[in-house]
């Protein structure tokens, strides 16, 4: 993808995105850091204008609502696990660590917390077109859901037809550099890190916390500043 992504000028320490370049074969080829790819996601071709993100919390034993999406969804589970049905297919278990996509083509029978006595969170990122909304629900909620609005990033009319997801674990004063060309978006799920991006100081974010950069040919390194645990970054590369 030739276009740029703008560049938030909001910075809030809640959750964290990450707009880079992609990483493939970057992080592979340090044995500093263990990426794996989590999902493929597939879809038809669409003109992304911008991705919509959300922090949901769900208290124990929370059900969501039937719902549907205009705009492909792909996520991650933080925490505990989730009881995912898509009409037509049985449930499945995800787990904290899963990463999960909601289609477009089918009603969303089940996202529900699997635990009753633990919360589970989750976070998920919805690929816009022009005035979609990130999700239609067929009655409105029975029970407040707690969803945090992090940064909506803007995309210059991306056509985007997949979503790799990737889990980079970044061992102990490591660093993650990330190039290349193509949309990235991201989650620091575990540890603090360090963000050292041209023309800027760096900035440390904990697990929660929010930055973007730019994309186009950006060097970006991400650093693991414990010298004892390893941090995890999620990738969501945008193809």
């Amino acid at each position: 993808m030739k276009n740029q992504l703008k560049t938030l000028k909001t910075i809030a320490l809640a959750t964290s995105i990450v707009v880079a370049g992609g990483l493939i074969g970057t992080a592979n080829a340090n044995p500093s850091v263990d990426q794996v790819k989590l999902l493929t996601a597939n879809f038809a071709p669409r003109q992304v204008v911008q991705v919509e993100a959300g922090d949901f919390h769900f208290k124990p034993g929370q059900v969501a609502p039937i719902h549907t999406h205009d705009a492909p969804a792909i996520g991650y589970v933080a925490k505990g696990m989730i009881i995912y049905q898509v009409e037509g297919e049985k449930p499945q278990i995800l787990r904290e660590g899963d990463a999960f996509f909601e289609p477009t083509d089918a009603r969303i029978l089940r996202f529900d917390n699997a635990s009753a006595t633990e919360e589970a969170i989750f976070i998920d990122f919805n690929l816009e077109q022009e005035n979609e909304p990130f999700i239609v629900f067929e009655e409105a909620p029975k029970e407040h859901i707690d969803r945090r609005t992090l940064p909506t990033v803007t995309l210059k009319d991306e056509v985007v037809d997949q979503v790799e997801v990737y889990s980079n674990r970044i061992a102990p004063s490591a660093d993650l550099e990330l190039t290349g060309k193509s949309p990235t978006l991201g989650l620091v799920a575990q540890g603090i890190v360090e963000v050292q991006f041209e023309g800027a100081e760096p900035l440390r974010v904990s697990a929660g916390g929010t930055f973007a950069l730019p994309t186009a040919d950006s060097r970006v390194s991400i650093a693991n500043v414990s010298d004892e645990v390893s941090a995890k970054v999620i990738t969501f590369q945008l193809n």
